[in-house]
């Protein structure tokens, strides 16, 4: 099935009003100079198995998280590695900006999923991020971490704050979006962009 981008608000409204499935339990932003780390948890009811399965598919990831433009697999340059590419473009208020990273995967099935930004080839000095998941009782308990260091300008008045918000936003939205899939047996490919 395909489902077109339009819709995908709609549905995910009245998912998240009947059924309130992802449950936000915290986002923290906290920033030192020029380098912010985020924390966000929530919970989502679907299985670690197809969440991971479904923040794996880098070829697919863009359809999951709005904001993020293009996302794909690149050819590993050794033997072994998984390499990522992610195109973001966003706006907040004022400030819009397209960013580019390259970056290494690394996975433990189904627990966990780690990233660092190769610097010379994305648009950070310092870029890690860190999926958890745990099994619960609740559902899936989902960690979000990273930090990052960008390597262009950000507004400092409301940096702080559009990186909570985005991540809030972001944190509901694909926890709705996975719930939704998993329920409806849709994989991620065969979302319509």
């Amino acid at each position: 099935m395909i489902y077109r981008k339009e819709i995908w608000t709609f549905i995910l409204l009245f998912i998240y009003a009947s059924a309130n499935g992802v449950e936000v339990l915290s986002v923290r932003v906290e920033s030192e100079g020029k380098r912010y780390h985020m924390l966000g948890e929530s919970i989502i009811q679907a299985t670690p198995e197809f969440i991971f399965n479904t923040l794996m598919d880098y070829d697919n990831f863009h359809r999951l998280a709005s904001g993020i433009a293009e996302t794909r697999f690149l050819e590993p340059e050794n033997p072994g590695q998984l390499l990522g590419y992610t195109r973001i473009d966003s706006c907040v208020l004022f400030f819009c900006k397209s960013v580019e990273k390259v970056e290494t995967i690394h996975a433990r099935a189904f627990r966990e999923i780690s990233t660092e930004a190769i610097p010379e080839k994305s648009d950070f000095v310092f870029n890690k991020s860190r999926w958890s998941l745990e099994d619960s009782d609740d559902g899936t308990h989902v960690t979000y971490e990273a930090e990052i260091e960008p390597d262009f300008w950000m507004p400092p008045l409301i940096t702080k704050w559009a990186i909570r918000y985005k991540l809030r936003k972001s944190a509901e939205l694909i926890g709705l979006r996975i719930e939704y899939l998993e329920q409806n047996g849709i994989a991620l490919e065969d979302v319509a962009e």
